[in-house]
């Protein structure tokens, strides 16, 4: 390895040396929490959703059950997953998705960053099935902080925590089935359904 490709790995890996370090302070989940994710409303303007049920082994893996899976359905058609998971002082319940949605059989063709509104920035994935596509927006929120950057949302709070702040954090998922190949359609119907929750987020996910 030349001196070149030595330093660039070196400052790659100090952020997640410091955030290694810090996390050794955390606590556990809060069980005694009164943020409830089971809150979040469960009809949204003309969307109405159902629950789909986890296994416990999904449960012990994140450590917490403070987590909603629904589908949303509008008066269309159209079907959107949601999907938040939350805590307060425990940073493992949040981690890219592609780990589990490739787990289930799928492939990340595409990953994008997306402005999804004014404050949250996103990431994109095109997932690809044997005999279907998905489209998937995915963002980080710890406070006021929307963000599709795994390391910032994990340092600000590993920070905060040090600091005696308060601190909490979440992972929203949104994801549509792309039907013939259209995948403008899909964007759209899931950056309005992310319009339309944003001030949910603020008041259900602080």
């Amino acid at each position: 390895m030349n001196n070149k490709n030595f330093y660039t790995v070196i400052i790659l890996l100090i952020p997640i040396a410091i955030i290694s370090l810090l996390s050794y302070s955390f606590k556990g989940f809060d069980k005694n929490s009164t943020v409830r994710m089971s809150d979040f409303p469960k009809a949204i303007g003309e969307w109405t959703s159902e629950d789909v049920p986890l296994d416990e082994r999904t449960y012990e893996l994140l450590e917490t059950k403070n987590l909603i899976m629904r589908d949303y359905k509008d008066s269309k058609g159209g079907t959107v997953n949601l999907y938040i998971v939350y805590s307060q002082d425990n940073r493992k319940v949040t981690h890219p998705p592609e780990i589990c949605l490739q787990g289930g059989g799928g492939t990340v063709v595409d990953k994008t960053p997306i402005q999804v509104t004014d404050s949250i920035k996103a990431t994109k994935l095109l997932i690809e099935k044997a005999i279907s596509q998905e489209l998937v927006i995915y963002w980080y929120k710890s406070g006021n902080v929307n963000t599709n950057i795994f390391l910032m949302q994990q340092f600000k709070m590993a920070i905060e925590h040090l600091l005696g702040k308060k601190t909490s954090i979440a992972m929203i998922r949104v994801m549509t089935t792309i039907e013939n190949n259209r995948q403008e359609e899909a964007l759209s119907r899931l950056k309005s359904f992310c319009s339309l929750i944003e001030p949910l987020l603020n008041k259900y996910v602080p």
